[in-house]
């Protein structure tokens, strides 16, 4: 792939990489969504035009909300939005109004962005109006492109928003350095180039559609557009990647298993996926992922790790014969750029296979949280002898660094689960209960009891056919499980409940109990 970097030496910002492959290849698509397509000069043209009237509208530099349903008009709003100088706030029509609102609200989004399908439902409070897509796109006409505001690393790219601790969401203000170094690694070290399709499977407010986007557009490939009843069934998901030829896909671990099992239950195989990129839930190499990956001539699997406010910042390819792989995956090693460093509860380094806190360091942060400047200040930090005295970034997450340099995650400090005196991972629970024959998905929460003690509580997905009882999953776990591992009850559920980002919704589980 031609290298497109600047006379700074820097990595091209997304939109700049984008110009760059519209300049080589304008008649190749940039988009399929059904039937149709859109090229690379399509798509570039439509997201000039959209600059041209946000630019004329005075909100450069200011952040603009995106709400749209899945289809063309995400990525002419993102391109358009950058070419801009402004910052997009993805909003996600799943959301509840009112948390929408105050997304909104809190971002300070003059204009919001969306089309005539959900312009009714758009969340408009005081100081911010609608502008629809169409309307935006008519006004200029086919003007030739202004000069583009000047826009740097420093500039901001994006605002998503996380759940807080107090309930209150909290917007991660990301800039385009640590995005531009990401997209560059990733077209790098990924085998999809020129006209290869990935699935575009994320919401644009989980932060892996940028991936998603910018690193398929970065390497000129095509993105296919998965509408949400396909996104929802297995097997229209499998239908979809073979008919449109996917080769790549990003997803999270339990969007993963679904498709691993369904895949394996009706021997439907997607044949032409040759990679596969999860992040944002820890890894499990269950039976049936082997077996998908057993079907897949020569594709990898990717486990990617990092949390809203750095994006990626490691990753561990998984490749040859999946039999070989381990079941809990590490998260690997840090991409280019980024630093990690394993340290105790008073900020020193810990040593191999000692198990401490993940700081991360490197020009691969955020800025911090929009507005929330004292709690900006206690996770972004700068702690003498660590990372040249830079801002680093406090995980919350327990890991250890492995005797080949690879980083295995160990789970979260402020949920950290002991049962009994001992201390339980999670996630080996859950691998166990994976691999019974009659569960095809397992997840494990804590349940207080009384005085205080806790006990773990197994939620199963049932295998087709099969059916789940707990006095026989409790006896098959106590073949390989200590007796405080082994979960206190198991009850089955016909499916998960997900967030909007498309994880296993662990608190409404919670709630169940």
């Amino acid at each position: 792939m031609t290298d497109v970097r600047n006379s700074t030496g820097r990595p091209p910002l997304a939109h700049e990489l984008f110009e760059a492959r519209r300049a080589a290849h304008p008649d190749l698509p940039a988009m399929i969504w059904g039937d149709r397509t859109l090229t690379y000069e399509e798509l570039g043209r439509d997201s000039d035009r959209l600059a041209l009237t946000l630019r004329s509208a005075g909100v450069t530099g200011r952040p603009v909300g995106v709400f749209f349903e899945r289809g063309f008009a995400i990525a002419v709003a993102v391109l358009g939005v950058l070419k801009a100088g402004c910052a997009y706030v993805p909003l996600d029509p799943a959301y509840p109004d009112e948390r929408l609102a105050a997304m909104v609200r809190d971002s300070g989004a003059e204009i919001l962005l969306t089309d005539k399908a959900v312009l009714d439902r758009a969340p408009l409070p005081d100081g911010t109006r609608a502008l629809v897509l169409e309307d935006a796109l008519s006004a200029v006409g086919d003007a030739p492109p202004a000069a583009a505001p000047e826009t740097g690393p420093d500039s901001l790219a994006y605002v998503i928003y996380t759940s807080g601790s107090t309930g209150v969401p909290k917007g991660v203000a990301m800039p385009h350095g640590p995005l531009a170094n990401l997209i560059d690694w990733q077209c790098a070290h990924s085998s999809c180039g020129t006209g290869d399709r990935t699935l575009q499977f994320s919401a644009l407010s989980f932060d892996v559609s940028f991936q998603e986007l910018f690193s398929t557009w970065g390497s000129g490939g095509t993105l296919v557009v998965v509408d949400d009843a396909t996104r929802h069934s297995c097997q229209a998901l499998i239908d979809l990647m073979d008919r449109a030829a996917v080769r790549r896909m990003f997803l999270p671990f339990v969007a993963l298993q679904a498709i691993a099992e369904h895949a394996a239950t009706v021997g439907a195989w997607p044949s032409s996926l040759r990679e596969v990129v999860t992040a944002g839930e820890q890894l499990q190499v269950s039976p049936a992922v082997r077996a998908l990956f057993q079907h897949l001539d020569g594709a990898v699997l990717v486990n990617q790790y990092g949390p809203s406010e750095t994006h990626v910042v490691t990753s561990l390819e998984l490749a040859g014969d999946p039999t070989a792989w381990p079941d809990q995956p590490s998260i690997g090693r840090p991409i280019a750029n980024a630093e990690a460093y394993v340290l105790d509860e008073h900020l020193r380094p810990r040593g191999p296979g000692v198990p401490g806190e993940l700081w991360i360091g490197g020009p691969v942060l955020a800025r911090g949280y929009l507005g929330m400047p004292d709690v900006t200040a206690t996770r972004f930090r700068t702690v003498p002898g660590v990372a040249g005295g830079g801002r680093i970034y406090r995980t919350g997450d327990l890991v250890e660094r492995l005797p080949d340099g690879t980083i295995r995650f160990l789970g979260r400090l402020d949920d950290q689960v002991k049962i009994r005196g001992h201390r339980v991972e999670i996630g080996e629970v859950e691998a166990r209960l994976r691999a019974l024959p009659e569960v095809a998905d397992a997840a494990v929460v804590v349940a207080g009891g009384a005085a205080g003690t806790k006990r773990l509580v197994a939620f199963c997905v049932p295998a087709r056919g099969a059916e789940v009882k707990a006095p026989a999953v409790r006896r098959s776990l106590a073949v390989h499980l200590p007796d405080h591992m082994i979960p206190s009850a198991v009850r089955s559920l016909p499916s998960f409940p997900l967030t909007p980002s498309g994880k296993v919704d662990r608190k409404a589980l919670a709630r169940r109990l």
